[in-house]
């Protein structure tokens, strides 16, 4: 005697075998509003295990509450991460450059800080692309491992 609900799923699972899917019925109309985008995207990533304060950080939600359409971490495009990263990247160690070379500070000490006002600021500018490459590689893993939506999607 035949099981009705086995005989579906393994109808799906030929299916998806084949590359034919079965079309899916979308869970909720398309956001019309940013906070509701923002909403849908914080759910969606704390259903998938990444927590509030590493997709959307604490200086992110205080632009946001300025009123500011700021998108999290993992919702941003790879441009938008690498040119954060490097903005990052510029503003510690070019701050740091910058302090230790304009005679604010009588001395510089040893140790990195020394090695930073030696690669001058070409190995700031170097330094601060790395930082931008790497921040958005990681970033942009995370959300594909996870599996989140596009924004655009949400």
């Amino acid at each position: 005697m035949p099981n009705p609900d086995f005989e579906a799923r393994l109808a799906r699972l030929r299916q998806s075998e084949r590359g034919q899917t079965a079309p899916t019925k979308a869970p909720h109309p398309p956001a019309r509003h940013y906070r509701d985008r923002l909403n849908r995207a914080l759910a969606a990533a704390s259903a998938a295990g990444i927590g509030r304060n590493a997709c959307f950080p604490p200086a992110m939600r205080a632009l946001a509450r300025l009123g500011l359409p700021v998108r999290p971490l993992h919702f941003k495009s790879t441009a938008s991460l690498f040119a954060s990263g490097v903005c990052l990247g510029l503003a510690i160690f070019g701050g740091t450059l910058w302090l230790f070379t304009s005679g604010l500070l009588s001395s510089v000490p040893a140790g990195p800080i020394r090695g930073l006002v030696t690669l001058g600021w070409p190995g700031v500018a170097a330094l601060s692309l790395g930082i931008g490459a790497a921040f958005a590689a990681i970033i942009r893993a995370q959300a594909a491992r996870a599996r989140l939506p596009r924004w655009q999607d949400l």
